[in-house]
């Protein structure tokens, strides 16, 4: 059945706007809430089985809420509430563009951009300046550092905001070395 898209346009904008009403005024509610959903929307890339159950209409609006309820059981009380009703209403596809639309609304908020930011290890208070200022130069408002450690990018940073990332982690440095190195000749080749 096919949804008209200004449907889907005002539901992605009641949900992502219900979201935003639950952080009220807090800032760092905000910047929590949009931590969620992204770990969300990985999920959901990683385990669709998981959350298709959530818009399998073969089990009850019930038993899909209240699956929603457990699964996210650790998320802010408000968040969990609003994708219970999601995945009640058969909605949950539509997580990805609802957290889309909650970060450019919790950005417009805050009049911040907010950069995730990867490492191997903690950023120390001169890096994280010297980061949020080139940041905050590139984007022409200040960004506000979601910062993540993970020790299988070996060494550099990764960072993206709005769907576009900057990889200058050494893993990626290997792995485009290896891709040259492979495509070259090894000798005794005609």
């Amino acid at each position: 059945m096919a949804i008209d898209r200004n449907v889907l346009k005002q539901k992605i904008s009641v949900y992502a706007n219900a979201i935003i009403s639950v952080a009220g005024d807090d800032r760092d509610a905000l910047c929590a809430i949009d931590g969620e959903l992204a770990e969300i929307v990985a999920l959901r890339q990683s385990n669709n089985d998981l959350i298709r159950a959530f818009c399998d209409t073969s089990f009850s609006p019930e038993a899909r809420q209240s699956a929603a309820a457990e699964v996210f059981a650790d998320c802010d009380e408000g968040l969990a509430t609003i994708l219970g009703v999601m995945a009640y209403e058969g909605d949950f596809e539509l997580i990805s563009l609802v957290a889309e639309e909650y970060t450019r609304l919790a950005e417009a908020e805050l009049g911040s951009v907010i950069v995730d930011v990867t490492t191997v290890v903690e950023l120390d208070d001169h890096l994280r300046e010297v980061i949020g200022k080139k940041l905050a130069d590139d984007f022409g408002k200040p960004a506000i550092l979601r910062e993540h450690i993970d020790k299988s990018i070996l060494g550099g940073i990764i960072m993206s905001a709005h769907g576009k990332c900057i990889d200058a982690s050494l893993a990626s440095k290997i792995e485009e070395a290896r891709n040259v190195l492979s495509t070259l000749p090894t000798g005794g080749e005609i």
